[in-house]
């Protein structure tokens, strides 16, 4: 697929030029209004396609973009919805509202260089479905599969499950990741390993089957599979971690994650993932303009909106 102008439909074009040009709430009446040519019933037909969303991210942007080496991230967001009856919406704790609140939740794993931010694969969490550490785990067998190969993998201590260190492990990864102070480490709690403020060890945490190295940093506490890496190490890699953060300020704020009202699971889908191919096609003609994500699309606010997706073509120049 060499050409990705050439894939798209005149609508799901058109719902790409919407995300893209204007800062807007992303109903499909919102983005028809922006795109004269296209009606409300034409756009919202491009969110119920029988379309591999999660296939042609991986064909169209991020082969294109990951290398050997890097980081894999993976992490979890969450934003309030009012629907009560939209799949998909349930309780979920809202970290800048610091409370329980009805809302979606996503997990994303994201590929980075400290560059390039490059959204790999996404998951709905659902109440009464997988957890989200089951989430992750399908989202890296699915990155595995596609032959990624990550210098580490970085998460909080939500994910340091055993069940997920083990599948990183087994794939002869290496993870990084904080962990909890109350995990045993051969039978003893870690916080009760060192009474002074920093410190280093091996050993072995329950249900995980190889060695770990687990280093303290105040009150912080790191885990990691790569037993040869110096404290310092640890901590400079381990703080790339903060891209997934920015990625997530940028889809919520910039490219419509957060303000779309769609009620089905398959609609949510598709907005999600159009959301992340309209950031990796931002992204690219931004960093061959040599500026950031927010000044490259804050100046498209000024230009009248187009019938094609030129940033098509400059994605595949940058790439």
């Amino acid at each position: 697929m060499n050409n990705i102008q050439h894939q798209l439909t005149p609508a799901f074009s058109a719902y790409l030029i919407g995300l893209i040009y204007r800062n807007t709430r992303t109903s499909c009446l919102s983005l028809a209004s922006l795109c004269a040519h296209f009606s409300h019933d034409s756009l919202r037909r491009v969110l119920y396609l029988r379309f591999a969303w999660s296939r042609r991210l991986w064909d169209w942007f991020a082969s294109k973009l990951v290398r050997e080496g890097g980081c894999l991230i993976i992490d979890d967001t969450s934003w309030q919805r009012w629907a009560k009856k939209a799949a998909g919406v349930g309780l979920v704790w809202e970290s800048s509202a610091s409370r329980v609140v009805r809302g979606m939740q996503v997990v994303l794993l994201l590929w980075t260089d400290g560059h390039w931010k490059v959204p790999i694969g996404i998951r709905i969490w659902r109440q009464g479905g997988p957890s989200k550490v089951a989430l992750a785990e399908a989202l890296l067998r699915q990155a595995e599969r596609r032959g990624v190969c990550p210098e580490s993998v970085l998460f909080d201590s939500w994910y340091a499950a055993s069940s997920l260190l083990n599948l990183i492990e087994r794939f002869d990864w290496r993870y990084i990741a904080r962990i909890k102070s109350n995990r045993l480490l051969d039978g003893v709690a870690i916080r009760k390993k060192w009474p002074h403020r920093f410190g280093r060890t091996t050993g072995w945490l329950r249900k995980v089957k190889h060695e770990v190295l687990i280093v303290k940093d105040g009150r912080r506490y790191f885990v990691t599979n790569a037993t040869d890496l110096a404290a310092a190490e640890i901590k400079r890699r381990y703080r790339t971690r903060q891209q997934i953060e920015e990625t997530f300020r940028l889809l919520k704020q910039e490219f419509g994650w957060s303000a779309a009202s769609h009620q089905k699971l398959q609609a949510q889908q598709a907005h999600l993932h159009l959301g992340l191919y309209a950031l990796c096609l931002v992204q690219a003609a931004a960093y061959r303009q040599q500026r950031t994500i927010y000044e490259f699309r804050h100046s498209l606010f000024r230009l009248p909106i187009p019938d094609q997706l030129s940033l098509a073509d400059e994605f595949l120049l940058a790439a």
